[in-house]
């Protein structure tokens, strides 16, 4: 910082040890304008979190999630804004993924989500409704209703999702990605799910890996790589993009669509000759065919 944006900083900061709440918030939020340092965003949210702003702590609190699992004390502050935010299943999420944090802190994580529910029991039975009816809407309205059930606390977001995951009519995309959140929360049990192939399939949660830990997706990243990070770096990236959307929509069955990572990706990147003689390769030029009209129907490509 410069002699005058540290001055800038000093009085924001007497504001805040005299509970001037709103004032400092609105210093330091102009400050941190001009200066993306981590002292200047804990500062910001401990302004907005005293001033009630949850909603807006929490989104410049994520802009330096990792500086806030340094300490306790700034864990504690991070925790108190999710939890004032009601952001329950990022929490959870979060704290799975900190073990050194989980113990200390789940407890109030529980205690807070069993005060809602006591409390809000109108509000968090409508919200239920609207995530159980998820897939009544369109994709725009799937994905609004997806993104509010991560206020819910986590017994009802589980009844939700485990729901839902079987709904033939929840699009795929939101269908993967409450797998992929499932996972996150390292859950151990076998669910029944609904998958592209228009078949049901029973998944044990526990044994689910995130998508950059499955091997079959780290041979493909690396063939393209290898091929093209270097000499097409514009091809790279189109074929590094299209593979993670597909990866998107296999989610969480990616090694039974590709039991062959080597035709997947020849017929993803049309590179082998052999492309319309083998059987793999046709097959996995029908899954990745599919998946582009589904995608195109969404207006992603």
């Amino acid at each position: 910082m410069t002699p005058l944006q540290q001055e800038q900083f000093h009085q924001a900061d007497q504001l805040l040890d005299q509970q001037h709440y709103h004032e400092a918030a609105q210093r330091f939020a102009a400050l941190y304008e001009e200066v993306d340092e981590f002292v200047v965003n804990r500062q910001l949210v401990k302004s907005l979190y005293e001033d009630q702003q949850y909603a807006e702590a929490l989104s410049y609190a994520n802009e330096h999630l990792n500086e806030y699992t340094a300490s306790r004390e700034l864990m504690q502050l991070l925790i108190e804004v999710e939890l004032h935010a009601q952001a329950f299943i990022d929490v959870h999420v979060q704290l799975n993924s900190l073990p050194k944090w989980h113990d200390e802190f789940i407890k109030q994580v529980e205690q807070a989500e069993s005060s809602f529910a006591k409390h809000y029991q109108t509000s968090l039975n409508s919200q239920l409704k609207q995530f159980y009816h998820l897939g009544d809407g369109s994709f725009a309205e799937q994905q609004r209703r997806f993104k509010a059930a991560s206020h819910l606390p986590l017994k009802q977001y589980l009844i939700g999702a485990k729901f839902l995951a079987r709904d033939p009519f929840v699009n795929p995309l939101i269908r993967s990605s409450l797998l992929q959140i499932m996972q996150r929360l390292h859950l151990q049990e076998r669910i029944t799910i609904y998958w592209l192939d228009e078949q049901e399939h029973e998944v044990d949660l526990g044994r689910l890996q995130d998508v950059e830990s499955i091997q079959t997706v780290q041979q493909i990243e690396s063939m393209i790589k290898k091929e093209f990070s270097q000499l097409d770096p514009l091809s790279y990236q189109m074929f590094d993009q299209e593979f993670h959307l597909q990866l998107a929509f296999l989610y969480p069955l990616i090694e039974l669509a590709i039991p062959n990572p080597t035709a997947w990706y020849q017929a993803l990147t049309a590179y082998s000759q052999s492309t319309d003689q083998d059987y793999d390769v046709i097959l996995a030029k029908q899954w990745q065919n599919q998946i582009a009209r589904l995608a195109q129907r969404l207006g992603m490509q």
